[in-house]
């Protein structure tokens, strides 16, 4: 009789005996990282303790993106619980938080945002962003174009947002978007720009959504067209972005794209204000000393423009100057 093979033997075996044979255990399911999961796993995977997934959830948050709505109060908090585990996306998300902390002036936003940028490159994060996913790719642009502990270097940041962008990054969109607008890079291109915000405002990200109503506005790349300009502004400001709330407040109080409503505008400035935004600051100023949307308040709008000038708006200190000589 012809030998079976052992496996075949052992089943025999096991079924002469009455005993049942048991396949094999299955190997455990690999475990989805935070780069590979839907930006809809990353709360929970925040809340579980990833840092990753803290760091990516932290840059959402702060830059309006990943299906999320603006809100830089809550990327600082999880940019911060990713930092405190020393994670190279994490520290980097703890300092362009407080780069991107307009309520405070400029020089003082860099020093105070230095050390992280510093720890996020000796803790890896220049060399796993080049492994990594389309966050870390977007990540490394910004360091190349910010100075994010690394020297400036712009034609060095439009090659990895190109790359992130390729792999539907929409915060590398923009940032392509202002490179071509701005000529930071790369030739400029008021065409290209359009094409590149279009793109990440159909990804849901907010800050294309003003940028292309300020093309609107404008009648560049496309044809003047203000009630369209509006449409966007309205958009991005419900998406959070405090561009959109600023010049969804401006046609308000001038009456571009909708009926005049000045106190609506002031509304509208008011939330950019409070978000840091120095020309929305010193808007509010002009609100106060001409009467716009508000009562005519020389010593309010004196607040604002100090306030604005105090954060480095050298137009509203130009205004404070001559609100105070005409007294």
């Amino acid at each position: 009789m012809k030998k079976l093979p052992r496996l075949l033997a052992a089943l025999a075996l096991a079924a002469a005996m009455g005993v049942r044979a048991e396949s094999p255990a299955a190997p455990p399911p690999a475990k989805v990282t935070a780069d590979k999961a839907s930006s809809e796993q990353w709360p929970a995977m925040a809340e579980a303790g990833d840092p990753l997934a803290q760091a990516l959830l932290a840059r959402a948050y702060l830059y309006g993106t990943d299906g999320t709505i603006r809100n830089p109060e809550k990327g600082a908090l999880w940019a911060g619980r990713s930092a405190a585990q020393q994670h190279p996306l994490g520290l980097l998300m703890r300092g362009d938080c407080r780069y991107c902390d307009f309520m405070l002036p400029k020089a003082q936003r860099e020093e105070e945002a230095k050390p992280f940028f510093e720890q996020a490159i000796a803790a890896g994060f220049e060399k796993q962003a080049e492994q990594g996913g389309r966050q870390w790719l977007a990540l490394l642009g910004d360091a190349h174009e910010f100075g994010f502990g690394m020297p400036k270097n712009s034609e060095e940041a439009v090659k990895w947002w190109r790359k992130a962008a390729d792999l539907g990054d929409p915060s590398a969109m923009v940032n392509l978007g202002v490179a071509y607008q701005e000529g930071n890079g790369v030739p400029k291109d008021a065409q290209t720009a359009l094409q590149w915000y279009r793109k990440a405002a159909a990804l849901g990200e907010a800050g294309a959504m003003a940028d292309i109503g300020l093309f609107y506005a404008s009648g560049s790349g496309v044809a003047k067209n203000k009630a369209a300009a509006l449409d966007w502004y309205r958009r991005a400001a419900d998406r959070g972005s405090y561009a959109g709330m600023f010049y969804l407040g401006l046609c308000y109080l001038r009456g571009d794209g909708v009926p005049k409503d000045e106190p609506e505008g002031v509304k509208w400035l008011l939330k950019a204000a409070d978000t840091g935004l120095t020309p929305a600051i010193r808007w509010l100023g002009q609100c106060y000393e001409d009467g716009l949307g508000v009562m005519t308040d020389e010593e309010e709008a004196a607040k604002w423009y100090r306030k604005a000038a105090a954060l480095g708006d050298g137009r509203a200190k130009q205004a404070l100057e001559k609100l105070q000589a005409g007294k």
